[in-house]
């Protein structure tokens, strides 16, 4: 199903963060939200969460990396099942399937039985990342999940998003910075400014991040034709 948020309006205090945002989110796509720091995207995905959670199945990994948890990667992983079950029933044949394929998918099988508080940030990112496949959600929303991340595990990550939108269908909204990873993996892009969203377009362009950004955009085209974008 698709997400149609209409007229999200969210303060802090005196603070509009959010001004009477809407926006349809499409099923089987990855949607990328971009914008300055403070602009609300965070908030943003956090309203959509807050209203469709209960609607559908979601599951949110957060940019914040939690410790002092005190489980081990594998029973934090497991924990992705218990929306399909009540709480502290053992794992089944499938939940068990589940997580292990969950922790082979994220390289963490070698750490399955490690505390999750020992694990580096991008192991962490990569166990929350896990712990949300193992739930079998419909939607993914992610803020910033490549934040603690190497290069190569940044791309791990959104080419497991990609190959879950091709292969099974699933649906991502991400939050992000990096304005090339941004370009290769999105399918839709949604433009904020100062609380609103400002454009929703299938393609970037420096026109179009100059007015988000207030900068001056270049561009390249890589032999394969894919663009990429610099701060003139």
């Amino acid at each position: 199903m698709n997400l149609e948020a209409l007229n999200i309006n969210v303060r802090f205090g005196d603070t509009h963060v959010l001004k009477d945002v809407s926006h349809t989110f499409k099923e089987g796509k990855i949607t990328i939200i971009l914008g300055p720091n403070g602009c609300g995207k965070t908030t943003l995905i956090k309203s959509v969460v807050k209203m469709f959670a209960k609607k559908c199945g979601m599951s949110y990994i957060p940019q914040e990396i939690y410790g002092n948890i005190g489980l081990t990667v594998s029973d934090l992983v497991a924990l992705g099942r218990y929306n399909e079950k009540k709480f502290f029933n053992s794992e089944n044949e499938e939940d068990l399937k589940k997580i292990d394929e969950a922790l082979e998918l994220m390289e963490l099988k070698d750490k399955k039985d490690q505390l999750y508080d020992t694990l580096s940030g991008g192991e962490k990112q990569r166990c929350m990342a896990a712990r949300a496949i193992c739930q079998d959600a419909e939607w993914f929303i992610m803020d910033e999940p490549a934040s603690n991340l190497d290069i190569v595990h940044s791309k791990f990550i959104l080419d497991t998003a990609r190959d879950l939108v091709k292969n099974q269908g699933k649906s991502f909204i991400i939050v992000m910075h990096d304005l090339n990873a941004a370009s290769t993996y999105g399918d839709e892009f949604v433009l904020m400014k100062d609380g609103r969203i400002t454009d929703v377009c299938d393609r970037l362009s420096p026109d179009k991040l100059a007015d988000v950004f207030e900068t001056k955009f270049g561009s390249v085209k890589t032999p394969s034709g894919k663009d990429v974008f610099y701060a003139d």
